[in-house]
């Protein structure tokens, strides 16, 4: 399947493209602020890392909902600038919720505080709902890291327990609380707005 652009009142999200590498690298891995809450980021950042994860991305394959494998990372746009990721991986990331799709997500320190990381998981969560004809979405966050815990808490998301992760440009294991979004509550909550 290839990604559709989607589209949201300030925001593109859009497939990546070869061009993305020097956004990722300058917005996320060479900011620590940015990749100290990010499990796959290194410290100090590796040259080459950010053209190694586009490759990868744009060479994975096509996402296959039928088999409910691959990732979906959207390019997070503003007015055609770069600012960040959004992504849902297919059930088997989070061995706590080994039937959900994962959301995952960041954004360049510069976009931070203005509720773009809100309006971009909205806009891939209505999408991968339909396209994983899934009844549930789960997602993890550092359990210190308040932002991307209020963020998951505005689309619906509730704690469903724990688990650690070794972040890489920490150098140690941390402790994420894991949290699910029910189909039926997501689609109350867009009915409701």
């Amino acid at each position: 399947m290839t990604l559709p652009v989607l589209k949201t009142r300030r925001l593109v999200l859009r497939p990546f493209q070869e061009g993305d590498a020097e956004a990722i690298a300058n917005l996320g891995g060479r900011d620590f602020e940015v990749a100290r809450w990010l499990t796959g980021c290194t410290w100090p950042y590796e040259d080459g890392a950010a053209e190694a994860f586009v490759d990868k991305v744009l060479h994975q394959g096509a996402l296959d909902l039928e088999h409910m494998t691959g990732e979906a990372v959207f390019a997070i746009t503003l007015g055609g600038i770069f600012i960040g990721t959004v992504a849902i991986q297919a059930p088997g990331d989070l061995e706590e919720q080994p039937d959900c799709p994962t959301l995952g997500y960041w954004l360049g320190r510069p976009f931070h505080g203005f509720g773009y990381a809100t309006e971009a998981a909205e806009a891939v969560l209505e999408w991968a709902f339909e396209a994983f004809h899934c009844q549930a979405i789960a997602a993890r966050a550092y359990e210190d890291n308040t932002a991307s815990r209020a963020v998951l808490r505005k689309q619906g998301f509730r704690p469903v327990g724990k688990t650690v992760r070794f972040a890489k440009a920490l150098d140690r294991k941390v402790s994420n609380i894991v949290v699910r979004l029910e189909r039926s509550e997501f689609e109350s909550r867009r009915a409701a707005a």
